[in-house]
């Protein structure tokens, strides 16, 4: 167990010293992302006279899915899905759609960054900060770098003149300093799932050995020392072996809930151990039918009322939740949700038997549930920073998996939690950022607690490096 100690405690002690550090910097500081507000802010208002849906559907009434209205470089477009294609109409003239070109894509980046451009880079691959896969169908993107004091960079899609990422000099130092190295957020590992998912687990695995087999040596030693000496304490009389024994001890359990929740992060909890039988992934759009719009005439609001109560109003979607029709519409920087089935202007409240309907169409018509409003946050509908909305519907079925839904009532928006899903939670979230009911609605409690630990873990982390070195050395000698 010594030898098992010192072999994984010298191969990881500067990684687990570094994620220490870097996970206290990722708590105030995540990896850059351009949230929906800042996309939706930057959206063009739609004018006060909308076309009618007459206009929008004269050759594709039968046959059509999907409708959408935006304005972009000024002409109002609908963008129309059909069972074979999706295409995009100017609504409000006979006129072509204006195309993409560089010129409206430098416009639309002076619209983000009020400064000289000092150059654009043109990405033919992922890189640092346009890492994910979801990226890929974006290539090539154009980098734009300014020429202002925060030195903002911002991705733009080159077909589409969609805005991908917007950073500057503040966010990626703080991401280097935190997410990038926390996460492994280096292009040639992250650009490859499966690598990274591995290195990850990898990772954490020997974090885990480290940690079991130097709780198991600490203990081993106080237990030698009280026999031997009568008293406890302990054995080692050199300061970086003594300390890293002492704090090792009391924070050795932490060291290995964090190598467990460490190897974890990206895997499941195995169906050997927490069974599942149904689905873990969770498809939103089959249970409320959202992925088609219902027929155009289930939409007694006229569309163009919209601008008259919100003034801010930049998109309009044709959507559904069950047999409700409803728009998704986008008013300043937020998205609402508006029940089409009514001549008046009323937001989105889905009634019981619409999601009673649902529930039975996912878990069969016969299999019990309960469903109750929801005001505040349970153990697993949680969130430190308030992110997650409430009031919501909690729905509990009586099935193998012990599913429970958590339903928002203005837009459908469902997390989805089985026993198996349930126990991921304490093995990964619970346990690597303290996220516990009690210690969330305590969050003085909660920052004192996860500094301590944090910096615990990173003195015995630190002591443990020094530790490795001498071992080491003591390799390199007696091997000449």
């Amino acid at each position: 167990m010594l030898s098992l100690h010192r072999i994984t405690g010298t191969v990881i002690a500067l990684f687990f010293a570094m994620w220490f550090i870097t996970g206290l910097v990722l708590l105030y500081h995540p990896y850059p992302r351009l949230s929906d507000t800042e996309i939706n802010g930057h959206y063009e208002d739609l004018p006060d006279s909308l076309p009618a849906i007459e206009t929008l559907i004269a050759q594709q009434k039968d046959s059509l899915q999907k409708l959408s209205i935006r304005q972009f470089q000024g002409q109002t477009l609908a963008e129309l899905t059909t069972a074979d294609t999706t295409y995009t109409i100017c609504a409000d003239s006979i006129k072509q759609v204006m195309p993409v070109t560089s010129e409206t894509i430098k416009s639309i980046a002076q619209q983000w960054v009020d400064a000289p451009v000092m150059k654009i880079d043109t990405l033919h691959e992922r890189q640092q900060w346009v890492l994910y896969s979801r990226y890929e169908k974006n290539l090539p993107i154009y980098r734009f770098f300014f020429d202002d004091a925060e030195k903002h960079q911002l991705y733009i899609d080159s077909h589409t003149a969609e805005v991908l990422q917007f950073t500057d000099r503040h966010s990626r130092f703080w991401a280097w300093a935190g997410a990038i190295p926390h996460k492994f957020y280096f292009p040639m590992i992250r650009k490859d799932v499966d690598v990274w998912e591995t290195t990850i687990t990898i990772g954490g695995l020997i974090c885990l050995l480290a940690a079991l087999s130097g709780m198991y040596v600490g203990i081993d030693a106080l237990l030698r020392n009280r026999r031997n000496k009568k008293r406890w304490g302990s054995p080692y009389k050199k300061w970086t072996y003594k300390w890293h024994h002492i704090v090792g001890l009391i924070f050795g359990i932490f060291l290995v809930g964090w190598g467990l929740s460490g190897m974890m992060a990206m895997q499941r909890i195995p169906k050997w151990l927490v069974p599942m039988e149904g689905d873990y992934f969770f498809k939103e759009s089959k249970m409320w039918n959202s992925s088609k719009m219902l027929p155009i005439e289930k939409y007694t609001l006229d569309h163009r009322l919209l601008s008259t109560k919100y003034h801010d109003l930049k998109q309009v979607t044709w959507s559904r939740i069950g047999d409700i029709p409803i728009y998704r519409i986008i008013n300043g920087e937020e998205e609402v949700c508006i029940n089409a089935s009514e001549r008046q202007i009323e937001e989105l409240t889905i009634p019981i038997p619409v999601i009673e309907k649902a529930v039975r169409k996912m878990n069969g018509k016969d299999t019990p549930f309960t469903i109750r409003q929801m005001d505040e946050y349970d153990e697993y509908y949680l969130s430190r920073t308030h992110a997650l909305p409430l009031p919501v519907y909690k729905v509990d079925i009586d099935n193998a998996d012990k599913t429970t839904y958590y339903i928002n009532p203005h837009n459908g928006d469902t997390k989805y939690l089985t026993q198996n899903k349930r126990a991921k939670k304490w093995v990964f979230s619970g346990i690597h950022y303290l996220n516990i009911k009690w210690l969330v609605e305590h969050p003085v409690i909660w920052t004192i607690l996860i500094w301590t630990l944090c910096l615990g873990g990173a003195f015995v982390s630190l002591t443990g490096v020094v530790l490795g070195i001498k071992f080491l050395k003591r390799k390199y000698h007696s091997s000449r």
